[in-house]
């Protein structure tokens, strides 16, 4: 007879040695896991190693296994309805009407006296449920039926009439599991006498004791390449944001914030957009199920005044039920109406960077939510001028060439587009911007000339780095985002 030679690792001799101590020939991967002391996962991986070297069978085998339903898990953690009846029956001292029995288990109170009746446990005359044994004796067998009940809990069959009652009774299933089983085809110990353990390093024990004679050195390839390990660092849009943050503190832009969920009143009416005007329309925004804010009582003054220009520019009724009316907010000069409206003492020079949502569809333009950044900023003698200036100042701080011609917003006048030019020659529409109209202001109750602006983050990221399509800006894939390179594109 031929014996072969088998080269096992380190883990595979370990755990064919715990094999032969403790006597394991065959079981579930759970029984070889609780016999040899070696944790599921671990053995599974060992015993897989082992098939494929011929010395172990694995297989899985369909076994069926007693659960407990939602009904039995029920039924063992609020008792059954007979446990419950016997209580209502005690309580009751040994005599209870059918009424209350129907008030206190409702649906269940039909299956609590049947059951305890088909077990001659009660008896039902003029309208009243008694026992009909000693209450040690309904306890006793009742207590009987939950230890069974209990046990199908942990998978252990009863006897077989209490299983068909419980399954009539909806109370335990039987369903399929799969388990692994092991069987070594030799005696572990005979398996260990022709096996060669393949290490990785040999000690100074091994080469004292000449052990290294029974050992195999793992051969490796000195000319594969070690793994690559990329480096932590922030995805590269929001590196993008933060740069955008800073150009705007370097240039005296002081940060502002305001909540996602808005009022209408800050994102449309104080923006001098009419609520039966189309203009509302051009964001096809999102609007909120909740019950909508009481405005007049936090913002009166200002209602009164959004209310008098509205009234008399629009020609009317105007309506705070609308105003409170609660909305993801469609735009980030909601938070520059926010801020005007506390009347701040000029010169003011305030941006705000956040999420704002559309209806838009998907494409290499557009997303339904993204990032905006929103700028005002004013003083006496501010003119359309110095807002160009501005803006002109943002693109040269991004290395951007920007053109500007003259455009229609509902909430300014002047007003004007700004174009940036992508790496294929073509232009991008970016800014939106303006002076606030006098009637924005009014309601405000702001006296100084005030400028706004407002673009797209991805729209700008995406001309920044010469990305064409700013669905990639959200790529999720590691090895992409550490090789993306941060250098402008558009010069």
């Amino acid at each position: 007879m031929i014996v072969y030679e088998v080269v096992v690792s380190e883990g595979e001799y370990r755990l064919l040695s715990l094999m032969r101590d403790k006597g394991f020939r065959e079981g579930s991967l759970e029984e070889a896991s609780r016999v040899l002391g070696v944790d599921v996962s671990t053995l599974a991986s060992l015993t897989m190693l082992l098939k494929d070297k011929g010395l172990i069978d694995v297989r899985e085998v369909g076994l069926k296994k007693l659960v407990l339903t939602e009904k039995g898990l029920d039924a063992l953690s609020r008792g059954l309805p007979e446990e419950r009846l016997l209580n209502i029956i005690v309580e009751g001292g040994g005599l209870v009407d059918i009424g209350r029995v129907n008030d206190v288990l409702g649906s269940e109170a039909s299956i609590a006296i049947g059951q305890a009746r088909r077990r001659g446990l009660i008896e039902v005359s003029g309208g009243y449920v008694k026992l009909s044994v000693r209450l040690d004796e309904a306890r006793a067998s009742l207590e009987t039926l939950r230890y069974s009940l209990e046990g199908c809990g942990r998978g252990v069959y009863p006897e077989l009439q209490i299983l068909r009652e419980f399954k009539s009774r909806g109370l335990v299933k039987e369903v399929e599991d799969k388990v692994i089983y092991l069987r070594l085809l030799e005696d572990p110990g005979e398996i260990l006498k022709r096996v060669k353990v393949e290490v990785s390093k040999i000690n100074s024990e091994m080469l004292r004791e000449g052990l290294w004679r029974r050992f195999k050195l793992r051969a490796y390839n000195v000319e594969a390449e070690p793994p690559r390990v990329y480096l932590a660092r922030l995805h590269f849009l929001q590196e993008f944001i933060e740069m955008v943050r800073d150009i705007m503190k370097e240039m005296g832009f002081v940060e502002a914030r305001g909540p996602i969920v808005e009022m209408e009143l800050f994102n449309f009416d104080l923006l001098f957009q009419a609520q039966d005007h189309p203009a509302r329309e051009i964001h096809d925004s999102l609007w909120i199920k909740a019950k909508p804010a009481n405005i007049e009582a936090s913002y009166g003054d200002l209602t009164a005044r959004v209310a008098r220009v509205h009234e008399e520019n629009w020609g009317y009724k105007w309506s705070p039920e609308i105003a409170s009316r609660l909305m993801l907010r469609s735009q980030t000069t909601a938070v520059s109406s926010r801020v005007l409206s506390t009347r701040p003492e000029p010169p003011i020079r305030i941006f705000t960077l956040g999420r704002v949502y559309r209806h838009d569809v998907v494409d290499a333009t557009h997303l339904p939510e993204f990032h905006q950044l929103d700028g005002i900023e004013g003083y006496p003698g501010y003119t359309f001028r110095d807002l160009l200036g501005t803006l002109r100042e943002i693109s040269e701080r991004l290395n951007l060439h920007v053109k500007f011609k003259p455009a229609y917003f509902p909430f300014t006048e002047p007003s004007v587009e700004g174009y940036v030019r992508l790496p294929n020659g073509r232009w991008l529409e970016l800014y939106g911007a303006g002076l606030f109209r006098p009637e924005v202001l009014e309601m405000a109750g702001v006296d100084y000339p005030v400028g706004a602006w407002g673009f797209g983050i991805e729209r700008l990221a995406a001309a920044y780095y010469g990305v064409e399509d700013i669905r990639i800006l959200y790529a999720g894939d590691v090895r992409y985002i550490t090789e993306f390179k941060i250098k402008s594109q558009v010069g």
